[in-house]
């Protein structure tokens, strides 16, 4: 395993949070206050008990000077490399926002049907698969979980679920490949890509291998209910 996957592994956002809020001098109280939250609930992150809500991520990140990516333990370099995969720097791919993703998914929005269902969320961050458990079984779904490509096939072939949420930046097998195989073993399962690897050559390759809906990172939770149904 490479210096910087272990480096990313290790740096979950409480650790982040707490580095960036002692870069600027500033208490847990007086972070808290910032963010209209109580100081336990600071110290709860820092531990890494709990996290906090997706829909604070912006707030945080502008309290703390620090980009939505870097909360989210999604590498700078990320997008250098997948520049470096095109033919040009003239031609690199652009990374899309959820309206521009769901215009080529064709997205239109339906009532949630408020239906429990059965999630099966893949992604190789703790805290993220934390965070969209939280998210789903507060709104009435069963959740499971796999750290990675190989994990996610291994659960579907002894359970059923009704949706995967399925990251695309992982090790090993990456989140497209897994989407392949999943349409080829379970032509039938419902596949939101969720993910910040939202270039525009991503999205389209998730749609031509079958993804039924794409969610960028960093997400609203109403995005994510909306697309499982």
């Amino acid at each position: 395993m490479s210096t910087v996957r272990k480096e990313r592994k290790a740096m979950n956002i409480g650790d982040v949070i707490k580095s960036k809020r002692q870069n600027k001098n500033m208490t847990q109280a007086e972070l808290a206050e910032k963010l209209n939250v109580t100081p336990q609930a600071v110290s709860r992150w820092e531990m890494g008990v709990s996290y906090p809500d997706i829909a604070m991520i912006p707030l945080i990140s502008e309290v703390l000077w620090v980009s939505a990516d870097e909360l989210l333990g999604i590498r700078p370099s990320y997008k250098r490399e997948v520049q470096e995969g095109q033919e040009s720097e003239k031609n690199a791919d652009l990374v899309l926002n959820q309206s521009q993703v769901d215009s080529i998914f064709d997205y239109v929005p339906f009532p949630v049907s408020g239906e429990s269902k059965k999630v099966l969320v893949v992604d190789d961050a703790d805290f993220m698969r934390t965070i969209l458990e939280e998210v789903l079984t507060h709104r009435g779904h069963t959740v499971l979980q796999a750290r990675d490509g190989k994990e996610c096939l291994s659960v579907l072939r002894e359970k059923t679920v009704d949706v995967c949420l399925l990251d695309i930046n992982m090790p090993g097998m990456d989140g497209l490949e897994v989407l392949r195989r999943i349409k080829t073993e379970h032509p039938g399962l419902k596949v939101v890509m969720l993910s910040a690897m939202a270039q525009e050559s991503n999205v389209r390759k998730a749609l031509q291998l079958g993804a039924d809906a794409f969610v960028v990172k960093p997400f609203q939770a109403e995005c994510v209910m909306e697309r499982i149904g």
